[in-house]
Parts: C-alpha cells; sequence; structure tokens
C-alpha cells in the first residue's frame, strides 16, 4: 500500500517552460507538510520513465510497484501532441505503508508534460533534476529509437536502460537495434527476458541427470511456438540455447502462412552437427496483457534421450503432442511467469545492478540469427 501525497501542480501560461527552482519549491512544499518526524525523504537512485501513453492509471500502477521496493526520485516524462505550450510540471510524493516502522519513508515523482519540441529546450532542467551521485536508470516504454534526440540525451544521462520488449513494434529489427546499443558500450536490461526464467530453468533441469547430460549435444532440430503478434521471446530463447550450445547461425528463411514459420539452420561448434529450428507464431484468443508469451517447445533428435516436450500449463502444447513422436519425448510442463506485468518486472530489475551478461551474450547470438 502506498500513502500519496496529494499532488501539487504548477500551472504556467504559454510558452513558458518549468524551472528546475520552480519543482524543487513544490517538493519542499509537499515535505513541509508532513513534518518532521511523520515522513522521511529518502532516495536510493534515480529513475527517468519515458512515457509514450498518458495513461494515468498505468502510471500509478507503476508508481505503487517502485515505491514499494525503493525510495527513488521519479521522473516521468509523458510527450504531448499538439502545439507546444511549454513543459508543465506536477510533484508528489509517495510513501510505502510499512507497520514496522513510525516514520514513512518517502520518494519523490516528478511528471513533466510537453511536445518534443519543447522537451528538447529543457535538456538540461532534466539533468539537472536529477539527484547528483545516484545511480541513474531510464525506463523507455516502446521501442528503442536510437539515432532520434531525444532517446540519446536520455540514454547519456542513464546508467542503465530498461524497457520491455513485448512492447516493441518491430519485434525482430528492434532487438537488432538493442544489440547494436550493446555492442557500444550500453547497460540494457529487457523486462521480457525475464519471463523466459521458469523455460530456461526446466530445460536445463531436463538435462541435468548424470545419464542424460551428453544427450544435449544430440539435439539437431528445435520447435518453438509463442502467442502470434510478438516474436521477442521466441527469438531470445533460441538466441539463449544456440549460444549454451555453441551453435552458429547459417541461415534463416520466412514461409509466411497462418502460423508465420520462421526456420534457422544452424551449425554446432562442438560437434559439426546441422541442426534445424522451426519457430511459429500460434493465434490466440486473448493473448492476455503479454503478447508473445512461449506457449511450447520441443528439443528433437534420433537418441531419445535428447527428445523433450515442454508446455505451458496455462496453454498446454497440442501442436507440439500432435506432430508425431511425442509419445518417446519426456513432457514437461511449465509454470510461466504469464502476463506478468512490467511494473512488477521493473520493480525487481531495480534491485540488480550488475552487468547482465548471460541477456548480453543470449542477445549477441539472437542478432546474428536475425541477420544471418
Amino acid at each position: 500500500m502506498v500513502n500519496t501525497q496529494a499532488t501539487s501542480v504548477l500551472s504556467l501560461q504559454t510558452p513558458k517552460d518549468v524551472s528546475v527552482s520552480q519543482v524543487e519549491a513544490e517538493l519542499s512544499k509537499i515535505w513541509q507538510s508532513y513534518g518532521e518526524s511523520a515522513a522521511a525523504r529518502a532516495t536510493t537512485f534515480n529513475l527517468l520513465v519515458y512515457e509514450p501513453e498518458d495513461d494515468p492509471m498505468s502510471r500509478m500502477a507503476s508508481i505503487d510497484a517502485i515505491a514499494s521496493q525503493s525510495p527513488c526520485r521519479v521522473i516521468n516524462l509523458v510527450p504531448a501532441e499538439g502545439e507546444d505550450e511549454g513543459v508543465s510540471a506536477q510533484v508528489a510524493a509517495y510513501c510505502p505503508i510499512n507497520k514496522g516502522r513510525s516514520a514513512l519513508i518517502c520518494g519523490e515523482y516528478i511528471t513533466l508534460t510537453g511536445t518534443h519540441e519543447a522537451f528538447g529546450r529543457v535538456h538540461s532542467l532534466i539533468q539537472n533534476l536529477l539527484i547528483p551521485d545516484l545511480p541513474v536508470f531510464l525506463w523507455w516504454k516502446t521501442s528503442p529509437a536510437p539515432n532520434t534526440r531525444m532517446f540519446e540525451r536520455l540514454v547519456n544521462m542513464s546508467d542503465r536502460l530498461i524497457f520491455d520488449s513485448s512492447h516493441f513494434q518491430e519485434s525482430e529489427a528492434d532487438l537488432v537495434k538493442a544489440q547494436e546499443m550493446v555492442k557500444v558500450g550500453i547497460q540494457i536490461a529487457d523486462l521480457n527476458w525475464r519471463r523466459l526464467a521458469p523455460w530456461q530453468e526446466l530445460t536445463a533441469q531436463a538435462f541435468d541427470p548424470p545419464e542424460r547430460r551428453a544427450a544435449i549435444w544430440d539435439v539437431d532440430r528445435i520447435t518453438i511456438d509463442y502467442e502470434k503478434g510478438n516474436s521477442t521471446q521466441a527469438f531470445m530463447f533460441l538466441g539463449w540455447i544456440a549460444s549454451r550450445l555453441d551453435w552458429e547461425p547459417i541461415k534463416i528463411a520466412s514461409e509466411g502462412g497462418d502460423y508465420d514459420i520462421k526456420r534457422v539452420t544452424f551449425k554446432g561448434q562442438k560437434n559439426d552437427l546441422q541442426i534445424e529450428a522451426e519457430l511459429a507464431a500460434i493465434p490466440v484468443g486473448d493473448a492476455g496483457t503479454v503478447v508473445g508469451d512461449l506457449i511450447g517447445l520441443r528439443l528433437s533428435s534420433d537418441n531419445t534421450d535428447a527428445c523433450n516436450v515442454f508446455c505451458s500449463e496455462s496453454t498446454g502444447c497440442m501442436r507440439m503432442e500432435a506432430s508425431g513422436g511425442a509419445q518417446a519425448c519426456n513432457i514437461h510442463q511449465v509454470s510461466p511467469l504469464a502476463d506478468q506485468a512490467a511494473d512488477v518486472l521493473l520493480a525487481q530489475q531495480l534491485q540488480r545492478w550488475g552487468q547482465e551478461v548471460l541477456y548480453e551474450e543470449s542477445l549477441a547470438v539472437t542478432a546474428q540469427i536475425l541477420s544471418a
């Protein structure tokens, strides 16, 4: 539960932009209204949030998830359409209720609204609102936009860029863009990558028994079914397993059709094996809040010890089982983090400040696949 201090609104005449001193003055009024003993002002990091859509309900959900983890200063950037009327600001304090404490520990939330042109004028305002000597995270809530002025400025202010690839408008092209940013040293975290954890863990466990470990190197066919609409999870999983097994991407082909079939050919560096991968976009009636969740996965080989079928508990994988030979495979039920909200994943991500080595290695191979 989060206690929300009444929001202060800075109303400015067109086209005047808000100033740092005005924002800080309004924040000071809020803290004075709490009283010295009622609330403690605390900040452990800065969080820049780029909101492509003005959705107050979504912002409140984000505030609740973030504030419940750590007090921080959030600077929310909401681009507006239409005539440039300057940049306006709203400020508030958010305080998680903790029954074990007599005083509230509170963070600050600043919402800046304006056109892209207006934000371009107040670049220094955003920079000066960041609390010095604290980490800066940028949550970019749409497709990455390298080579655009606002994106590059915000990335340059930040220690880490965070996004959710389930929102990518061009799944495959945007994954390649993400890898290009990693190559130039930008620290990246993808919330959608976290949704793959149950699939990765169960895949690894399937080959954990000593008598089955060698069989993983005999896998020469992999089939991945995912919810139609976004292919980022499917390609990231394929990139992950290819990076772990040292598969080199040779070519990719698109067959289209009802399932938008894509086929990828690899060469196994360990045993000179040719591996064939198939990715299928399965139409579903209700994809939920996250589009593109994995539905099913099959690893196949002439070696029956290598054959494993992984099915989502929520959707099953009839196509996998109907494709023949499934009765000879080990069947696994995956309890996925289906539709886990980005706000929840963000709160968890903000506790991880180290480099995402496994993600970066997997993304590098994913980009190689898409460029084969």
